[in-house]
């Protein structure tokens, strides 16, 4: 392992660490998002300041508002770190969001997509909306049972690249079907990783080769049909333009470092996986805005898938 991504490795797990002392009853997703969010800015954690921004989010929206009051402490690291002053974010998402809500008002996730977007200079949002909504219709037309409410963040997240496809959407769904008739994977993770390679260079056929020939060797089937969400940054991490060889030494070390460092339990393979993932793809490709965002959504479904299903024990033993 070189010295860049040792400092990588080093810098995730103290920042995890030190967010584990001082919110130990945190979301885990939470917990790794910030110190993500912290390690790509390269910035050190300023617990004052995340405090401060966290009572202004609270502050600003309604009690009663869901996306504001799930993963709060992300949506303050990530307006610590934007270097813009907390009044401005605060505009910037309630504007973006009173565009999405024209259409998707209490979409699950639209917090995420705001928030991203507010750091983002010079982007106009009705650009953004327009795009994300031609993109999520004609997913939903095309394949209506693979289609959720979290694809309007997708959706969001892909509208707001620098440059995508025109036909964006043909190979969203080649991809799909790619995915799951080929490989036969689980409707859901195949249209995950269809969002994430649609980031990516290559044809969709090349694209999806890349990612399973990264992912199949290293995952069971239980990882593919159950806790998939945790492997879906694989796929970007596998169209880098870097030689497959060179990858799975880097994740095989990193990996290896990470269970060293005693943070991860003995069945936490899964989430390590992804936090190898985060890893690689800061030392690799530096902050890229999509990855960033990308990341920050993928974190936030898992939390989110969590956060239902204790929901739905909670009720049953009511």
């Amino acid at each position: 392992m070189d010295d860049l991504l040792l400092e990588k490795c080093n810098t995730f797990l103290d920042n995890r660490r030190a967010l584990r002392r001082k919110y130990f009853l945190y979301s885990p997703e939470g917990i790794a998002d910030i110190a993500f969010i912290y390690m790509s800015h390269e910035r050190e954690i300023n617990f004052d300041m995340l405090k401060n921004c966290e009572d202004i989010i609270l502050h600003s929206f309604p009690f009663s508002s869901f996306q504001y009051r799930f993963l709060t402490k992300v949506y303050a690291a990530m307006m610590d770190v934007s270097n813009i002053e907390p009044d401005i974010v605060i505009n910037r998402v309630m504007s973006f969001e009173e565009l999405f809500n024209r259409t998707f008002q209490d979409t699950i996730g639209l917090a995420v997509l705001a928030f991203s977007a507010a750091e983002m200079p010079q982007i106009e949002y009705q650009n953004i909306y327009y795009k994300a909504l031609a993109i999520y219709n004609q997913m939903k037309d095309l394949q209506r049972s693979l289609t959720n409410d979290l694809d309007v963040v997708y959706a969001g997240i892909l509208a707001m690249a620098p440059s995508i496809k025109e036909d964006v959407v043909d190979e969203l769904v080649i991809m799909d079907d790619l995915l799951v008739h080929d490989y036969k994977l689980p409707k859901d993770f195949s249209r995950r990783l269809s969002y994430a390679l649609a980031f990516c260079d290559g044809t969709a056929t090349q694209k999806v080769k890349n990612a399973m020939d990264f992912i199949v060797p290293i995952t069971s089937r239980w990882n593919r049909h159950v806790g998939y969400i945790y492997y879906v940054l694989h796929a970007v991490v596998a169209n880098l333009s870097i030689p497959l060889y060179t990858i799975q030494k880097d994740y095989e070390e990193v990996m290896k470092y990470l269970k060293a460092s005693r943070q991860y339990g003995l069945f936490s393979k899964p989430e390590r996986a992804l936090h190898a993932c985060m890893i690689l793809l800061s030392y690799y490709v530096g902050n890229n805005t999509s990855i960033y965002t990308l990341t920050n959504a993928i974190l936030y479904t898992i939390a989110l898938i969590k956060a239902l299903a204790q929901q739905r024990q909670r009720l049953l033993h009511i």
